[in-house]
């Protein structure tokens, strides 16, 4: 029998915004980040106090919240992750307002949180991330699997 993910697990697991960030970038690029510049796998280093990890030959930026329902919010990321913590346990079950009190966010940012979580949920059949592109799953919390896009380079 499988235990389920509780809640001293995630904290253990994700003490900060940089754990999550870091757990993002090793579930997009598993065998490293290609370089768009350089044109292969290198090297590349975290940017201290941003979303963005850097070539160490080029300097090119690479952000792994591209293309997420993480990209362009000024909530924590570990709000973020706390939130889909709440919601796979409770099965989406939780109210906006008791979301709203358990990350101490305004009813706005619970709602838009809660509303972008359960419709990723229902419209992907439980994926967070999804835009029918390539995509790397992975089971968040024992219990609910969560997926990463990789975005494909169109060719127009």
């Amino acid at each position: 029998m499988q235990k389920v993910f509780d809640l001293s697990q995630f904290l253990k697991l994700f003490p900060s915004d940089e754990a999550c960030i870091e757990e993002i970038r090793k579930l997009r690029f598993p065998k490293g980040i290609a370089c768009h510049h350089c044109q292969k796998i290198t090297k590349h280093y975290k940017i201290a106090d941003r979303t963005a990890y850097s070539c160490e030959y080029c300097r090119s930026q690479t952000y792994p919240l591209a293309g997420t329902i993480f990209e362009k919010s000024a909530t924590p990321l570990r709000l973020w992750f706390y939130a889909m913590f709440l919601m796979t346990l409770t099965k989406a079950k939780i109210s906006t307002r008791q979301l709203q009190k358990e990350l101490g966010v305004t009813y706005k940012t619970a709602w838009r949180m809660h509303h972008a979580i359960k419709e990723l949920m229902k419209l992907n059949n439980g994926d967070l991330l999804a835009e029918h592109e390539k995509v790397l799953r992975w089971t968040l919390f024992n219990t609910f699997e969560f997926k990463v896009v990789q975005k494909q380079e169109s060719s127009s």
